[in-house]
């Protein structure tokens, strides 16, 4: 697996000072558990530079194959054996994640300066703020700095560890607190029940430590730490910090069962924020699938929900009355595609559908087609007017109908880089064989183009993907053009 940090500078930056955020286990690992991270950083922080770093955590419920096969294989045994087997493989997956923090530690600040240099030259001075295994990172990041040059290192301010998942002794922490230019803090609680599962190590999170500025954080579970961090920051006088009023009589707006229509602002903000040529874009693309029903009254409304419903199973979310999240749908598709491995990449909804598409229009007309590689396809769209995208667009969704193989459908052909390199029947052909003709000819035609060809297949013939996919590309279009932070 990677040990690459994936960085992330949040919107509202401002000043020469960076808050680098490093999350735990089990948190960061898909698109949207990362936006819910991003909504965590208060507004008291936004005379700084913030950042999260994301690593590859992992996921206590993501089972790779060979553990899912493992553990049916023991339940067909025994209910037991299956269940213990089960429990017995988290517990090696998290220690697994345990030794890459570790890892991850020792290259966190080399990585950070190649970011910052990159983005932020100007950049004095960087605190750091680590929950759960991300503390962890940020100990080994901090303790390898021994006998290291203080000049070759980035300047540490505050130091905050929030429910550390990692043993720290008083001498370590002395040893921090003389290689940084701040505080180092340790957000402690006894109730925190989910670091007693950290066997064989004393965790920082549970307890006070010497030559620490220890934050006692009573009451505090393992999982309070990011939706309260404004009272934690509070609590320890983090640098950077503006409290506003005390948390004693700070309002809090609470909204009781959120519409999830309009709580989707990735989707129902974007819409109504773009223009209305591409709004009709995404209201054609919809309604050219059976599942939808698009009326005139509340068009942005039901045009939301309509798209919602067109994620996961249809016949469920009609029954339920919901579909899924934006985001939730990016990560369905992104899965449909083979994908999974390649979202670690991805810190940003736009980056992700970036990805998405380029990989929709590669599968459909090949690696030639001038939209069929994320590294340029940004720079490709800024090359096509608004006509000329959605001509592409319209393509690739008369190319994921079921009808259009056995008849050829009246729209524009697709671009390609090179005249001549890729025809657009190649890929049709592709499509067009069955199962046993695609068997047949397997070692007449490359594996990929095999995969391609498959993947494009169950694309045109599961329900709404053929107005599902053209739409999100629609929609990334109006993200790219309206290009608001808060968006992205």
């Amino acid at each position: 697996m990677s040990h690459k940090f994936k960085f992330l500078t949040l919107p509202h930056r401002s000043g020469e000072v960076a808050n680098v955020f490093i999350h735990g286990y089990s948190a960061g690992h898909d698109m949207e558990d990362r936006c819910a991270l991003r909504k965590c950083i208060p507004s008291s922080l936004h005379n700084c530079i913030n950042i999260f770093a994301f690593w590859p955590s992992g996921h206590w419920a993501k089972f790779d194959d060979w553990s899912s096969k493992s553990i049916l294989a023991a339940g067909r045994l025994s209910f037991l054996a299956g269940a213990g087997l089960a429990v017995a493989d988290r517990a090696f997956h998290f220690n697994t994640s345990r030794k890459r923090a570790t890892a991850m530690g020792k290259t966190l600040l080399s990585q950070l300066e190649t970011y910052l240099l990159k983005h932020h030259p100007y950049v004095s001075k960087v605190n750091l703020v680590g929950h759960s295994l991300g503390g962890r990172v940020v100990i080994h990041a901090l303790l390898d700095l021994q006998g290291k040059p203080a000049d070759d290192s980035l300047v540490i301010g505050d130091v905050l560890l929030m429910a550390a998942a990692s043993t720290l002794s008083g001498d370590e922490a002395k040893t921090i607190g003389e290689r940084i230019n701040g505080k180092l803090y340790n957000a402690w609680s006894s109730d925190d029940k989910v670091l007693l599962f950290n066997l064989g190590e004393n965790s920082a999170g549970r307890q006070e430590i010497d030559h620490c500025q220890n934050v006692p954080m009573h009451g505090f579970g393992h999982t309070d730490y990011w939706p309260r961090l404004d009272r934690v920051l509070r609590a320890s006088g983090f640098h950077g910090y503006r409290g506003g009023l005390p948390s004693a009589i700070q309002p809090e707006l609470v909204i009781k069962n959120p519409d999830p229509v309009v709580a989707d602002h990735l989707l129902y903000d974007l819409l109504e924020l773009t223009s209305d040529g591409i709004r009709s874009q995404v209201v054609k693309h919809l309604r050219s699938s059976s599942w939808t029903k698009l009326e005139t009254e509340h068009p942005l409304y039901l045009l939301t929900k309509e798209f919602q419903l067109l994620g996961g199973h249809c016949l469920v979310n009609l029954a339920r009355g919901k579909g899924l999240k934006y985001v939730q749908i990016l990560l369905m598709l992104a899965e449909h595609y083979g994908l999974v491995s390649e979202l670690h990449d991805c810190a940003q909804v736009i980056e992700m559908e970036a990805l998405l598409i380029s990989k929709c229009f590669q599968s459909s007309f090949g690696e030639e087609h001038v939209l069929a590689s994320m590294q340029d396809i940004v720079q490709q769209i800024h090359g096509l007017s608004e006509k000329e995208y959605f001509e592409q667009v319209d393509a690739l969704a008369a190319n994921l109908t079921v009808t259009s193989y056995i008849s050829t459908p009246e729209t524009p052909a697709p671009v390609y880089r090179k005249t001549g390199s890729a025809q657009t029947g190649d890929s049709k052909e592709l499509v067009l064989a069955s199962g046993s003709f695609l068997t047949s000819f397997s070692t007449l035609m490359p594996t990929e183009r095999m995969k391609a060809a498959v993947i494009n297949l169950k694309s045109a013939v599961k329900p709404g993907y053929s107005a599902l996919i053209p739409a999100v590309a629609a929609v990334f279009y109006a993200r790219l053009k309206l290009n608001n932070e808060g968006l992205l």
